[in-house]
């Protein structure tokens, strides 16, 4: 293999783990022996991907911590300071206060899931239809892992920038934020926040069956599939509300709130006990192959997200915040009372 393409193993500024420097020795290696049309120039944009995703890894270092102290012009700045300034933004005013590191690696975390969706793109094309699929579900896995970082990054950024969220929350927030952003080579949602790693791996695999609009189908499936426990009992507190309960029902069922009321009035005009939802119409659809994992989830958590931001804006009923978003506020409560001021 290819010293450039798969170094033993990842140098500090590198943003590619290991377990992914194997992926894609093992694409690499398949498209070598694959002898296709195209196999050779698909190897090159593979290796020239990896040396800009390096760069990325370099430019990255150049740029200020956000959790290292800093000193300029006579004043003094550091994570508190941070905090103090993302506090008091909204939506709008929000990126142009982020540190700089936090906007170059945002990039390059966007840069590292094409570079997977890639490789699971070329995985799909190979030959040996056997090789093809262990590889691209290996790479769909990768993938996940690398939008999860993403997602969690919008989770925090959208209570942050809440002005209705309690303070001391939206600080807490600040404070992981900059945690993520200062170390965004190492940094993994499965280390911070696993239940949500682990429910969204769950609920890529739950079909979606509607009956009396509840979920208790769905909530069954979501548990078996994996999904932590802990999700459920963060989101559904004994002081939950009714926008925590409408926010689970949009996860479950993967449609508005505002649709699901739609279908609940249908159903009590037409006297029906339950009706039937197409999972295929949803955004997680069950074995399908014509788009990357990493899409479906993205726009799975994205077309939540919009909506969300939208009735905030506009000042209408229903959850001002994702189900993610809701266990993420429990969450940074849990861990602002163990620990006061840390992250």
């Amino acid at each position: 293999m290819n010293a450039m393409v798969a170094p033993d193993s990842p140098s500090p500024q590198h943003p590619l783990q290991p377990e992914e420097l194997e992926l894609v020795a093992q694409v690499s290696e398949a498209l070598r022996h694959d002898r296709s049309e195209g196999a050779a120039y698909s190897i090159q944009a593979i290796e020239a991907q990896l040396q800009s995703l390096t760069l990325f890894g370099e430019l990255l270092r150049r740029y200020p911590s956000p959790l290292q102290e800093q000193s300029l012009g006579g004043k003094r700045r550091g994570l508190e300071t941070l905090v103090d300034s993302l506090v008091s933004t909204d939506q709008a005013t929000f990126p142009f206060r982020a540190p700089t590191q936090a906007l170059v690696g945002r990039a390059m975390n966007m840069a590292h899931i094409n570079f997977l969706r890639m490789l699971w793109h070329l995985a799909g094309g190979l030959a040996d239809v056997e090789q093809a699929n262990a590889l691209r579900e290996l790479a769909a896995r990768r993938l996940r892992a690398a939008v999860h970082c993403r997602l969690v990054e919008e989770v925090l950024a959208d209570i942050v920038t809440d002005s209705l969220v309690d303070r001391k929350l939206r600080e807490q927030g600040v404070r992981n934020l900059a945690q993520l952003w200062g170390n965004r080579l190492t940094w993994r949602v499965n280390n911070f926040f696993p239940i949500l790693a682990a429910t969204w791996e769950a609920r890529q695999r739950v079909r979606v069956i509607g009956g009396t609009l509840a979920g208790s189908c769905e909530i069954v499936q979501l548990l078996t599939q994996g999904g932590e426990e802990e999700f459920v009992d963060l989101l559904l507190d004994q002081d939950y509300g009714e926008v925590e309960v409408q926010a689970f029902r949009e996860f479950l069922f993967g449609t508005s709130s505002e649709e699901l009321e739609r279908l609940a009035q249908r159903m009590a005009a037409e006297n029906l006990s339950s009706i039937e939802l197409d999972s295929r119409i949803g955004p997680l659809r069950v074995g399908e192959t014509a788009r990357d994992a990493g899409s479906i989830l993205f726009e799975f958590f994205r077309q939540r997200l919009v909506q969300c931001s939208a009735r905030r804006t506009a000042k209408l009923p229903g959850p001002r915040h994702t189900a993610e978003g809701y266990v993420m506020l429990a969450w940074l409560a849990r861990q602002s009372e163990a620990m006061p001021g840390a992250c």
